[in-house]
């Protein structure tokens, strides 16, 4: 019976033994061979463009706004525009979503592809001065800002928010080739 229980703490023994080692084995494995890099982002620089005016910008979904990239270059996108506007306003005299698309398409350079059943979302809202409780705190002189969503099935990808200080046509052309630049700048390889 002394036998028996002296060969039951040596079997007990070598077993432990070798739980410990197959851990330590995979623990290492696991940290040093395997070893997959964490996910990070690049860090964006600013462009120049952005400190014209006021321009802010928020990224919701990094890897959806990689994968529109490539839509957008393709073609594979649709503009819808509107106006949030002040009590007396005169927006749709100075400039119309015709036009406003045709400076979207003038920024993208490409325009949209018809017919196409899966497409990025670019929807864009010319913001009238004083037509929204504005608690931003701005240094300059403005006219006007436009608010632009990238979406994918619905899905907020990127948004822009950026101001232009004059209804000319080249202005807003250039703060909305900004806001393009900018979306651009922010897909970065993961």
């Amino acid at each position: 019976m002394r036998n028996l229980r002296q060969s039951q703490v040596i079997n007990n023994f070598f077993t432990l033994a070798s739980i410990i080692i197959i851990s330590v084995t995979l623990t290492l494995y696991v940290k040093y061979i395997v070893n997959e890099p964490e996910i990070t982002k690049e860090k964006v620089i600013p462009l120049s463009c952005e400190e014209i005016t006021l321009t802010k910008y928020k990224v919701y979904n990094q890897e959806l706004l990689n994968e529109s990239l490539k839509a957008l270059r393709k073609g594979y996108y649709r503009l819808n525009g509107s106006y949030k506007k002040a009590k007396s306003s005169n927006t749709k005299t100075l400039i119309s979503l015709e036009k406003l698309n045709d400076l979207y398409i003038q920024a993208v350079g490409r325009a949209p592809k018809k017919d196409i059943k899966k497409y990025l979302s670019i929807e864009y809202k010319l913001i009238e001065k004083n037509s929204v409780d504005d608690k931003i705190k701005r240094k300059q002189f403005y006219s006007g800002s436009i608010l632009t969503t990238f979406k994918a099935d619905e899905k907020e990808i990127f948004k822009i928010f950026t101001d232009f200080r004059l209804y000319d046509d080249k202005e807003i052309l250039n703060r909305i080739d900004c806001s393009i630049k900018v979306y651009k700048n922010n897909v970065k390889k993961l």
